[in-house]
């Protein structure tokens, strides 16, 4: 439960009644995941503004408690779940259109780790930027959960991918995710170029924003497009439309949690074409980092101080 906009040092965890079921699917939770938004919530600058106190958290994996029939679902079934928040519980009441089904061979943490990132990136890349297969894709914070997602789903939908991070470790993480090149923050847009030459990039998807907007835009082909995801650097750029205009090139909102919002049935949609591509396509599960359940201040410490690569998710196994 998170009682100010301190950051993770007002996250507490609280005894509290069971949710009342109100017609949702009631699910014990054995995972959860954690992200950089959930961080944002503690210090109450998500663009979704929730009144405290409440509980955060916007995915988790855990088993029915009940049989539901009438939603083809019975007790003990693996599942996962996206939310608008409240994830960070033992137990859950979901609305059943934001019920997934878990395959059996996908871990809970994996799960937990999968529907915020997975269906984000997939919504990004092939309902708005309508990725095709050969296409070259640059990922931006590529060692993090959204990062990685892109790199991961970027190779399953054939799309050549570079990754830009931070260090040296996070350079050799990316590549182990997947990724065909990856260069450091510091110089990237030259780096890129080396690597690209006349060809130049499609796609650019940014979860962090700030000042490499203006060399995203640089980095394009004729006809390139530039995936907003997020703002983890803190600053929201600003685009000179010239730029635009001079190359025939687009920069797209990707915001997921909206278009789930307005379009219900999206999410089940989603989760069937990545589950499909996991097993068509060898789409990986998520890398995850897993903390003990009731560690969530460590957990979102680790995002704030970029520790994290892969997914941070909390797990009741440990």
């Amino acid at each position: 439960m998170i009682y100010g906009f301190t950051g993770p040092d007002d996250v507490r965890w609280i005894e509290a009644p069971e949710p009342v079921v109100d017609g949702g699917v009631v699910v014990d939770v054995v995972a959860a995941g954690v992200s950089f938004a959930d961080l944002l919530q503690t210090q109450g600058l998500y663009q979704m503004q929730v009144s405290v106190p409440y509980t955060p958290g916007m995915e988790a994996a855990g088993l029915v408690r009940s049989d539901r029939p009438d939603l083809g679902l019975a007790a003990g079934q693996r599942v996962a779940m996206l939310v608008s928040h409240g994830g960070w519980q033992e137990v859950l009441s979901v609305p059943p259109e934001r019920i997934l089904r878990l395959p059996d061979d996908m871990s809970f943490e994996a799960g937990a780790a999968t529907p915020l990132n997975g269906l984000t990136v997939l919504f990004a890349l092939e309902t708005r930027a309508r990725a095709q297969s050969g296409e070259t894709l640059l990922v931006h914070g590529a060692a993090g959960g959204v990062g990685t997602a892109a790199i991961q789903l970027g190779r399953a939908l054939g799309l050549r991918t570079i990754a830009v991070v931070g260090d040296e470790a996070k350079r050799e993480f990316a590549l182990q995710s997947g990724a065909e090149h990856a260069v450091l923050d510091e110089g990237w847009l030259a780096a890129v170029r080396d690597l690209t030459g006349d060809r130049a990039v499609d796609i650019v998807l940014d979860p962090v924003g700030g000042e490499r907007m203006t060399d995203s835009l640089r980095s394009l082909a004729p006809q390139g497009r530039v995936l907003v995801v997020g703002f983890s650097a803190g600053e929201i750029p600003t685009v000179k439309v010239n730029r635009l205009l001079l190359a025939n090139i687009t920069v797209i909102g990707a915001a997921s949690r909206e278009y789930f919002e307005q379009h219900p049935d999206s999410v089940a949609d989603l989760w069937a074409r990545l589950i499909d591509l996991r097993q068509t396509a060898q789409l990986p599960d998520p890398p995850v980092q897993a903390y003990p359940f009731f560690d969530a201040q460590g957990a979102l410490r680790a995002i704030a101080q970029r520790r994290a690569t892969g997914k941070v998710v909390l797990s009741t196994q440990l």
